[in-house]
């Protein structure tokens, strides 16, 4: 009987306990939370949100407006690989990657590098590839804007070398392994007015020409 009255106390303070889960207030902190959002949830959508909006930044696309799908995958492309990026914690891996990102010919192919599995297959598929930090050959129409002493958008810093000599000054934005720079050129111009100098600063990001200006 002693059993019978103790199972019977549980089973009614069990019943207890439950009818006061199922009446207690939304204000208490234990109300039903099924249809809450989840916090984890919005964090992951909001970083998701910042992540594609930075890599269409960088690719160029302007904002406010509806992508097709070949800029929508290529922003999805571009997320993957600042992900990527963002996972080289090897300072070995980090060198080999940001010196040869530069001459990478597409996002497609700096991704699948990235996720070969070892350094030593890494440098196999490179040089496979033809894919070198090594700046002595340069395809024809870099060639023939070297040749013109002309810069475009794209040349690696060995090519802007070849065309426009070293610069006067260079600044570097973070870690120079990135290839974040600010090359300055103090040159002598000709004008109706006779010669007067002329102040030309170059635009480098991961190691390639995006933009200039003259002062």
């Amino acid at each position: 009987m002693r059993t019978l009255s103790a199972l019977f106390c549980v089973f009614s303070l069990g019943l207890s306990a439950c009818s006061l889960i199922d009446t207690r207030s939304e204000s208490s902190g234990y109300a039903d939370q099924t249809n809450a959002p989840s916090t984890a949830q919005e964090f992951y959508q909001e970083r998701g949100a910042k992540n594609f909006n930075a890599a269409k930044e960088e690719l160029g696309i302007q904002s406010g407006r509806e992508v097709g799908e070949a800029e929508a995958q290529a922003i999805r492309m571009r997320v993957d690989l600042n992900r990527l990026e963002r996972n080289l914690q090897n300072s070995q891996d980090q060198k080999q990657y940001y010196s040869l990102k530069p001459y990478f010919r597409s996002d497609a192919e700096r991704i699948y590098f990235l996720r070969l599995p070892t350094k030593e297959a890494r440098d196999r598929w490179a040089n496979n590839q033809g894919i070198t930090s090594n700046e002595t050959v340069f395809d024809p129409s870099t060639n023939q804007l070297i040749e013109k002493n002309d810069i475009a958008r794209g040349m690696s810093r060995g090519a802007v070398r070849q065309s426009w000599g070293e610069p006067d000054f260079v600044e570097t934005a973070g870690n120079t392994m990135y290839g974040n720079e600010r090359w300055r050129y103090s040159k002598q111009v000709s004008t109706e007015e006779g010669y007067k100098n002329e102040t030309r600063i170059i635009f480098f990001e991961s190691g390639r020409v995006v933009g200039w200006e003259t002062l």
